[in-house]
């Protein structure tokens, strides 16, 4: 029995998400848009797919995509959705949340 908790336990911390270039990038967009207001995402499910195109003069390298849960000073928690692009550095430039 001791085996299956530890093992348990183990798997689970692998399983965990933490907070990612994309969802940092997001947060930081959502508290400028709002009066700075401390704001933070538990990243749920997160994914980047390979993009390799141009948007008008900039190139996108990647697209990377998500939900979670966001929790804004002074508001309840909600469910949101992401979508940010990324640079050729893999850095985000472009972000956008949308509540669920």
């Amino acid at each position: 029995m001791k085996a299956f908790v530890f093992i348990l336990c183990f798997y689970l911390s692998i399983l965990s998400v933490s907070a990612t270039n994309a969802s940092i990038f997001i947060e930081k967009i959502y508290a400028e848009s709002h009066g700075n207001r401390k704001t933070h995402i538990t990243v749920k499910r997160e994914h980047t797919e390979q993009a390799f195109q141009f948007i008008g003069e900039k190139y996108i390298n990647a697209i990377t995509f998500g939900y979670g849960d966001m929790k804004v000073s002074g508001c309840k928690k909600c469910r949101v959705t992401y979508i940010c692009f990324l640079n050729c550095n893999l850095e985000p430039f472009w972000g956008w949340i949308i509540p669920r």
